[in-house]
């Protein structure tokens, strides 16, 4: 009797599981990826107080960068900064200095993306030079800089405002795109 009634509720489990299994839909078996709660990744690596350099194919200093956190995504060819400052002076014409709130150096691309209060300090020629907006990319091997986003550039001798900037820091040469403003103080 006692045998029959095991078999009986082992029957019964069977058969519940099986029609449980049978109703759920198909998601209700997936791994959720990511949780809902997680919408910024997670770093898989970080470095704190970083300075680092590196060096042109010629074994010229390129450029210095050093940050107070560094992070790392597997997979990607670019870290995350903060507080980024970027100098490039002996494998250029004129010495660079750029600095942001936060920034990401795409090692592929050889390309440095900053954002949050940008100050590029460059000095030519003609003497300093200060361009500060809220996005910048810079092109490390061109020494190319661009923003599509409203910059101040000031000079001993002019005052330039506008939306939309492109340089070329080695010809020296800037195009703007819109809404320009120019001051020009001659000596």
């Amino acid at each position: 009797m006692i045998r029959q009634g095991l078999m009986l509720f082992f029957l019964a489990l069977t058969v519940g599981g099986f029609l449980l299994i049978w109703d759920s839909p198909p998601e209700a078996f997936l791994r959720q990826t990511s949780s809902p709660l997680e919408k910024n990744p997670q770093a898989d690596s970080y470095m704190t107080d970083v300075t680092s350099q590196r060096f042109s194919k010629q074994g010229n200093a390129q450029f210095n960068l050093s940050s107070p956190r560094v992070e790392f995504f597997e997979g990607e060819s670019s870290l995350t900064l903060e507080q980024p400052q970027f100098s490039a002076q002996n494998d250029i014409p004129h010495p660079l200095r750029l600095r942001a709130a936060r920034g990401q150096l795409d090692n592929a691309n050889k390309q440095l993306n900053l954002s949050g209060d940008v100050r590029a300090e460059i000095t030519t020629e003609d003497g300093p030079a200060l361009l500060t907006t809220e996005q910048l990319s810079y092109l490390i091997d061109s020494n190319i800089a661009s923003t599509g986003e409203p910059f101040n550039l000031v000079t001993a001798q002019s005052s330039v405002a506008g939306t939309g900037l492109r340089a070329d820091l080695n010809n020296e040469t800037f195009v703007i795109q819109s809404k320009v403003r120019i001051i020009h103080e001659p000596r």
